[in-house]
């Protein structure tokens, strides 16, 4: 059961990490960049060599500047050496994108003269349950974060209303493997949840079968010869002071004789030979040769 859960579970975790590949690749593409560009963010200013206009991404002047549903990423460079860099003037889209763990993509709910109300969105460096099929339909918080425009180390640019970018996404030559790996991804994980759940009905199972076995040993040898490990759940054992049945096949004799006397029925000693065997405590019975 354990064995069959385990491959189950390395089955969705391939699923998992198809889909952030593709995922990966696809956010990337969207955004633009400028192949002519060398050097660092530093560098550029000095030499005058800043990425072309369509190779940025709009930066957010005023809170004017957009309206609900645009879709933003928010730059905020606290603690940055580079903390005071006009990143939307000298990165290019795909750079700034890049900024992690800098930069976050947000929603636009509503806009103020001077704020703007925002929820938080996930996206696919955030792990392979993104849905880029109903990208920023979900967020990670739906309470409303309210910011200013600018400060000192925060920077805000426009990425395009959350439709455009789901338009720009199912475009994508990628879109379409990235569904199926997607919901096969799910499809896994359902999988996954299911073996989980039928591995913990079976130790229950097991675990009712252990406490039983436990009280039936012990009535039958009139002392708490095996005890319950604790930590919620049975482990099958015998304490220092009874380390004569720690020899297994001392153990099966004195069973036997249990049987043999009436203190242990048929059934009973059935069940607790089989399930001491299974916890180790009891050696297979030895076979007279034929």
């Amino acid at each position: 059961m354990h064995t069959d859960r385990h491959k189950v579970q390395r089955r969705a975790q391939d699923a998992q990490q198809a889909v952030t590949t593709l995922s990966g690749m696809l956010w990337h593409a969207l955004w633009p960049d400028d192949a002519k560009l060398r050097g660092n963010a530093q560098s550029r200013v000095m030499l005058g060599d800043l990425p072309a206009a369509e190779a940025r991404i709009p930066a957010v002047a005023e809170a004017a500047d957009v309206s609900a549903d645009d879709l933003l990423v928010i730059v905020d460079l606290t603690g940055a050496s580079n903390a005071s860099v006009d990143v939307f003037g000298v990165l290019t889209g795909k750079e700034v994108m890049e900024l992690a763990p800098f930069a976050r993509v947000a929603k636009v709910l509503s806009t103020t003269a001077k704020t703007v109300s925002v929820v938080m969105i996930p996206t696919p460096r955030d792990g392979w349950e993104c849905n880029l099929d109903g990208f920023a339909e979900r967020s990670y918080d739906p309470t409303p974060i309210t910011l200013t425009v600018k400060t000192k180390t925060r920077r805000i640019g426009r990425l395009g209303t959350a439709s455009e970018i789901r338009q720009r996404i199912s475009d994508h030559p990628l879109f379409g493997e990235w569904q199926r790996a997607y919901e096969n991804a799910k499809t896994a994980q359902r999988e996954v949840e299911t073996a989980v759940t039928a591995c913990e009905a079976a130790e229950a199972l097991r675990q009712q079968a252990l406490k039983r076995v436990a009280a039936i040993v012990n009535r039958a040898l009139g002392a708490q010869m095996i005890s319950d490990a604790g930590g919620g759940s049975v482990r099958l054992h015998f304490s220092d002071y009874h380390h004569f049945f720690r020899q297994k096949e001392n153990l099966r004799v004195h069973l036997a004789g249990l049987h043999a006397v009436g203190k242990l029925t048929a059934d009973e000693h059935e069940l607790v030979t089989e399930q001491l065997t299974v916890a180790g405590m009891l050696t297979e019975p030895s076979k007279t040769p034929s």
